[in-house]
């Protein structure tokens, strides 16, 4: 490995300490790995992290959290507006429960996009119901019998 020294303000270093003594890292070097693999991992997409047990130790000390309504946590899912899109048109097409399989299946209950996405839902559904009774009711009026209908 090559050697690289770096100054870091004095708060930072006893941030970094506190973690150690806490046991969160093994030693200060176990931190500087890791932070540094972390970064690059977030901001170059080809990059593979090599510090030696890098997935335990992010899934120990960055446990997975379940987005909820009000984080600005959009990670894993589906770009949101692409998501809009296939809803809305499952919606125009009347295919409610596909849409809302779709956003069952795509995002965590409680997601603030998901939240969107079943009011969205809920709109163009409740759109249809207004555009559907007056021809239903033209319907009943033009012939009586299919009020009697099961």
């Amino acid at each position: 490995m090559v050697k690289s020294t770096v100054r870091f303000p004095e708060s930072v270093v006893g941030e970094i300490e506190s973690l150690v003594e806490d046991g969160r890292f093994e030693s200060k070097s176990e931190f500087y790995r890791f932070s540094t693999d972390y970064v690059l991992n977030q901001v170059l997409d080809d990059y593979e992290p090599e510090t030696i047990d890098y997935r335990d130790i992010k899934a120990e000390v960055m446990p997975e959290r379940e987005r909820t309504l009000g984080t600005a946590d959009d990670d894993d899912g589906p770009p949101f507006l692409e998501s809009v899109s296939f809803v809305r048109k499952l919606a125009l097409r009347g295919k409610f429960n596909d849409a809302e399989d779709f956003i069952d299946h795509q995002y965590a209950a409680g997601d603030r996009h998901a939240i969107l996405l079943e009011e969205i839902l809920r709109l163009y559904r409740s759109d249809r119901r207004r555009r559907t009774a007056p021809v239903e009711r033209e319907r009943k009026r033009e012939r009586p019998e299919l009020d009697d209908r099961p």
